[in-house]
């Protein structure tokens, strides 16, 4: 007898741990035939994705992510804006590329749909995200990161700046000239987004603010060098600086207690980060459980604890440490006055005729 119950115990135990775990986990809304996406994704040599982000931001996506499908090796790689160039000669090379492309850039994703290298997936998770959050069939965003104004409190004591319009009009301070920073839009493209997205708010009104700031800003290429600068009073004021810079930061010492900062109520620009599966895709099974994790509610989470800003619309403000786009847009006043980074197919013209412009002002 006891022989025979050890050996029902151990088929029982057997079986417990052959049960797939999407099988108890499966939301609701799924498809019914979703166990073979799981189940084919098992003959795959994992998932190869080239992204801009950090091992920072997307751990706790993929230690969720591994318990899920702990079978699923992910490998990421942060290449910024080499993604695409890489892809495009490992293709033309026959070689193994990216199964999965996480980027920002319009122009860049414009070309990539137009060449049909994005999988047309239907993702179950897609009624759960903003419908401009799916720019075209297969391409998601796992994100709307906001930019801020960001300011040195020991330098600007008991000031609240939370527009544009006021940073402009500390442009006038004698005593300012030469502390302001923001982006170099003549960097290059992705560098000039951040204000060309916000102008796109105010149109040709923009000029009117960027022109006096101009004069008495000095344009830094990365965010990091901004907040550096701000926190040794180099800086008294950051406009249009990046979120995912300031606030994981915050609390950090030689920084806690310096730095203040606000989202902009008069136009707040958000980045889009686009997802997609590639046709080159050597474990396309695997890459689309990959596309659900980081759109569903865990995965969206996830996204958030990795300091950005998670688009899904059940997460709530407490569920991760800094915002989510639902509390962006309330804290800004509304839809109204929030500016998406948008899909222009005239974008390349855009931007290049934007940053001509913004030449003529930050040249001095």
């Amino acid at each position: 007898m006891k022989a025979i119950a050890k050996t029902i115990g151990a088929c029982m135990l057997a079986a417990a741990v052959s049960t797939p775990l999407f099988a108890q986990t499966l939301p609701d809304y799924y498809p019914a035939d979703y166990k073979k996406l799981v189940e084919a994704s098992k003959s795959e040599q994992g998932v190869l994705v080239y992204s801009v982000m950090s091992a920072q931001n997307w751990k706790p996506v993929l230690d969720t992510f591994k318990e899920k499908y702990p079978w699923i090796k992910v490998e990421t790689l942060d290449l910024s804006n080499e993604i695409w160039s890489r892809y495009y000669s490992e293709k033309a090379a026959n070689s193994r590329t990216a199964d999965m492309v996480i980027s920002l850039g319009v122009g860049p994703w414009i070309e990539f749909v137009k060449k049909n290298e994005v999988a047309p997936y239907q993702s179950p998770e897609s009624k759960h995200v903003p419908d401009w959050s799916k720019p075209f069939p297969g391409v998601y965003s796992i994100s709307a990161d906001p930019v801020l104004i960001a300011w040195n409190s020991k330098i600007l004591p008991d000031k609240k700046i939370d527009s544009m319009a006021k940073v402009a009009e500390l442009a006038a301070d004698p005593k300012l000239k030469g502390k302001f920073t923001t982006y170099d839009a003549a960097s290059g493209p992705l560098a000039a987004v951040f204000p060309w997205v916000w102008s796109q708010h105010h149109k040709q009104d923009s000029w009117a603010m960027l022109d006096k700031l101009g004069p008495v800003s000095k344009p830094e290429r990365s965010g990091g060098q901004m907040l550096s600068k701000l926190v040794t009073g180099e800086y008294a004021v950051a406009y249009l600086t990046s979120a995912i810079t300031v606030l994981p930061k915050l609390e950090s010492p030689g920084v806690k207690g310096i730095i203040k900062w606000s989202f902009i109520t008069d136009g707040q620009p958000l980045y889009a980060r686009g997802m997609a599966v590639t046709t080159s895709a050597k474990s396309p099974n695997s890459a689309k459980l990959l596309l659900d994790h980081a759109l569903s509610r865990q995965g969206q989470i996830g996204w958030g604890q990795g300091g950005m800003t998670p688009v899904r619309d059940d997460i709530a403000e407490g569920d991760v440490p800094f915002f989510t786009y639902k509390s962006v847009v309330k804290a800004v006043g509304g839809e109204k006055n929030v500016e998406v980074l948008a899909y222009d197919p005239n974008y390349d013209t855009a931007i290049q005729d934007f940053t001509n412009r913004w030449k003529k002002a930050y040249t001095h």
